[in-house]
């Protein structure tokens, strides 16, 4: 018995065709991540960065800290936060350990509010 037309899955083809573009979504966002590029701000001197921190510790502000780190020829990305702690050698922002030395950075940030409108 031979069989004139052989018999195709067109299921099988469709759930494939499914799983290809979630995959090449995916990899597609993972690469658009690792293209993203942060620049250098300005550099600031350790009296302006003891002022600044002081002054957001004092008033409980959160701050944007710009590491002077940089990996494969980019800065890493800014740490947000309210400061949590400190010691003589670096702070604790948003659960992570700053140096006070690799601080190239530092601004005061205004954090949006859940209910604003904006």
């Amino acid at each position: 018995m031979s069989m004139l037309h052989p018999y195709e899955d067109r299921k099988r083809l469709k759930w494939m065709g499914f799983y290809l573009s979630e995959h090449t979504a995916q990899i597609d966002q993972e690469i658009a991540e690792e293209q993203v590029v942060f620049s250098p701000k300005k550099r600031m001197e350790k009296s302006e960065i003891s002022d600044i921190l002081a002054y957001a510790l004092l008033k409980s502000q959160a701050v944007t800290i710009q590491k002077n780190e940089v990996v494969n020829d980019h800065y890493l990305p800014d740490v947000t936060g309210t400061i949590q702690n400190y010691n003589e050698v670096g702070l604790y922002v948003d659960g992570q350990f700053i140096l006070y030395a690799n601080i190239r950075h530092v601004e005061i940030t205004t954090q949006k509010k859940w209910s604003s409108l904006d």
